[in-house]
């Protein structure tokens, strides 16, 4: 049955449903933040999943991002479909957080070099 398990007393949107969507908004704007400071900097050629290289440099960033986006909305309702729609929602929420940690570590990495590299 669809979304069979997401309903709290009859109610569609549980409390772990909004956690989740809370969490999964707030990681995709960390991501969308990190990934195109990384692509910004250093091109397309830094981006290391292959499907996402392909769409950045096939559709530019913005539009890979849009199909990324695609992509995942597919694969969450695919999870609401097969009942468990929060299930789906946290499993692209840690995906999410390792691309936004990598990202991040990067970004930081290169940053210190940076600096390490006017110093001298």
């Amino acid at each position: 049955m669809f979304l069979q398990g997401e309903t709290v007393n009859g109610d569609l949107w549980s409390v772990d449903l909004y956690n989740a969507l809370l969490v999964f908004a707030l990681l995709n704007i960390a991501d969308i933040i990190t990934t195109y400071n990384v692509l910004r900097k250093h091109g397309v050629e830094r981006e290391l999943n292959p499907l996402a290289y392909l769409l950045f440099k096939r559709f530019g960033i913005a539009g890979g991002f849009i199909l990324k986006y695609i992509v995942c909305g597919v694969l969450i309702l695919a999870g609401a479909l097969a009942g468990f729609l929060t299930l789906s929602i946290w499993i692209w929420n840690i995906v999410l957080a390792i691309v936004t940690a990598w990202n991040s570590y990067v970004n930081l990495k290169e940053h210190i070099e940076e600096k390490s590299k006017t110093r001298k």
